[in-house]
Formats: C-alpha cells, sequence, structure tokens
C-alpha cells in the first residue's frame, strides 16, 4: 500500500462548485429571493394602493362618506325592521 491519498483507484473528483446549474434554476432562484425579500412590504403597499383616496389628503372627504353611507344603511335597516317587526314597544315610565 502506497502512503498517499485514499482512492479504491477511482480518479479525484472533488465536489463543490463544479457542478453546472441549468439556467432556469438560477432563474427560479433569483425571483424565489426576489419574492422573499418583497414579501414583508406588499400587504402594506397593497393597503395604500387601496385606501389610496384617505391618505391623499382628503381624510375629510372620505370620513364623511363613510358615515353618511353608515346612516343610510342603518335606516334602512330600521325602516325594514319597523316593517317585518312592527313598531318598537313604547314604556311610559312617568307615573
Amino acid at each position: 500500500m502506497t502512503d498517499s491519498q485514499f482512492n479504491f483507484n477511482r480518479p479525484y473528483k472533488p465536489f463543490g462548485l463544479n457542478v453546472a446549474v441549468p439556467e432556469r434554476t438560477m432563474k427560479q432562484a433569483g425571483e424565489t429571493l426576489e419574492g422573499l425579500i418583497k414579501a414583508p412590504a406588499a400587504p402594506l403597499f397593497e393597503f395604500l394602493d387601496k385606501n389610496h383616496e384617505v391618505f391623499n389628503g382628503d381624510v375629510a372627504f372620505e370620513i364623511n362618506k363613510v358615515e353618511a353611507q353608515n346612516f343610510t344603511i342603518g335606516s334602512m335597516m330600521r325602516i325594514e325592521d319597523e316593517k317585518t317587526n312592527g313598531k318598537p314597544p313604547h314604556f311610559d315610565m312617568h307615573f
């Protein structure tokens, strides 16, 4: 036996960066890393895009619009409730 490297008569083939990576795999890895980096900020930008009208400086208009919608919906629900269940009971608490 020799005192050199132990190799079972196989040629020396180091494992490491000598493996060719397909171009498609590199592209997919790049897209995955890009997605991982952008993922935490994506919900914030979606929220800002969805609510752009609120953040453009006309906050009072948006608040008034929402309050008007709430009032309209509430009054429509009260009217329908009165049609379905009749007028609400009235209790005279003064004796």
